[in-house]
């Protein structure tokens, strides 16, 4: 007699294990191996180049730097910062995508590239770097934290209606500023011939990374991601309306606006470093809550180590795909994103939230 198994669909194994994980015990699993992930992409990230090496030769250029000095250079100065920035900074686009954006303002769309903000910063950059050419690395973190700011108030002031702002207007708005501010850099660009220094930041690189600016960001980045996590209780309450987080004793326009001023750092810093990379904070988070649940508490940390995951690992192809050039890191993470994205949204419905979001109100 043969046994039929059709009664055990994938799944029903998939949600089984999606539910052991957002217990307690399976949500600790789950971080410790995603930590273990990361330290291991970060080691292969090091070890792993056009000039050589293996993770033996790493420890070697660790421990016994002489005996191999040129090697040791090449992974402790160049390839070893640059992992660093991968780390921080797709920690960081994930943290600020659909944790923090999701939660301010409540579309389960929204992320630093849809709202506007990454264009805003590449914007400040370009025109800085076309008005004062000699401009330092704090001058440049500067600018793009000042175009994040720009374009969180252009898409507000756009977006916002009668002093409420809806969610699909703001994403509305902020495809249109995003595309307007795109279009003025491409402008400044073109005008005083820096179409090739600014493709670093519209496209996004992480080559030529070394220690002085990984030193200069990553206490910022690692200071904001700490509050952003402290925040995401508020953030849970947040998604139960207003008047909800209200009544439970949230400061709701407080809240939003340190939200606020937490994604135009960890975005305005990150573009700074690494340019424009889109796609990981939105589809990073929507990972994250597919596998812990929808409590901010657990989707910021898991979001965090994910998109650390995704962008060390996507650098290391970056940089074998072509070697001895690199691919673009933004490149590669946007082919990825897309099929990922539009996967997720087939599985959970997305055409039918953006439908009921694009109508609601």
């Amino acid at each position: 007699m043969k046994i039929s198994t059709n009664n055990i669909q994938p799944h029903e194994r998939f949600t089984a294990s999606r539910q052991w994980i957002r217990s307690r015990a399976g949500y600790t699993v789950f971080l410790a191996s995603a930590a273990i992930v990361l330290l291991i992409s970060m080691l292969i990230s090091v070890s792993v180049g056009v000039a050589g090496g293996n993770i033996r030769e790493l420890f070697k250029a660790i421990f016994q730097p002489n005996t191999s000095p040129e090697l040791s250079q090449i992974m402790l100065e160049m390839r070893l910062p640059r992992a660093l920035a991968a780390c921080v900074t797709g920690a960081a686009f994930a943290l600020a995508g659909n944790p923090l954006c999701k939660g301010i303002t409540r579309n389960p769309l929204a992320d630093a590239g849809l709202l506007g903000i990454n264009a805003g910063a590449c914007f400040l950059v370009a025109l800085s770097t076309a008005v004062f050419p000699a401009l330092s690395a704090w001058g440049l973190m500067g600018a793009a934290f000042l175009g994040t700011v720009l374009a969180a108030v252009m898409v507000y002031g756009f977006g916002a209606k009668r002093k409420k702002a809806e969610p699909i207007q703001l994403i509305l708005a902020g495809s249109a500023v995003s595309a307007f501010l795109t279009a003025l850099s491409q402008g400044i660009s073109l005008a005083f011939g820096l179409s090739k220094d600014l493709s670093f930041w519209t496209v996004g690189s992480l080559s030529g990374i070394l220690w002085p600016q990984v030193r200069m960001v990553i206490p910022w980045l690692l200071a904001a991601e700490i509050v952003g996590i402290l925040l995401s209780p508020k953030l849970s309450l947040l998604s139960l309306g207003d008047e909800s987080a209200a009544g439970l004793g949230v400061n709701v326009g407080a809240v939003r606006i340190f939200g606020l001023a937490i994604v135009l750092i960890l975005a305005g810093v990150s573009v700074s470093l690494v340019g424009g990379i889109s796609f990981v904070g939105l589809i990073v988070p929507h990972m994250a809550r597919r596998l812990v649940g929808t409590d901010y508490r657990r989707i910021a940390p898991a979001a965090m180590l994910l998109g650390a995951v995704l962008l060390v690992l996507s650098d290391v192809a970056a940089r074998m795909i072509h070697a001895p050039f690199d691919t673009p890191v933004g490149a590669l993470v946007s082919v990825i994103g897309v099929p990922v994205f539009l996967l997720l949204t087939y599985r959970n419905g997305g055409v039918q939230i953006m439908k009921k979001t694009a109508f609601s109100g």
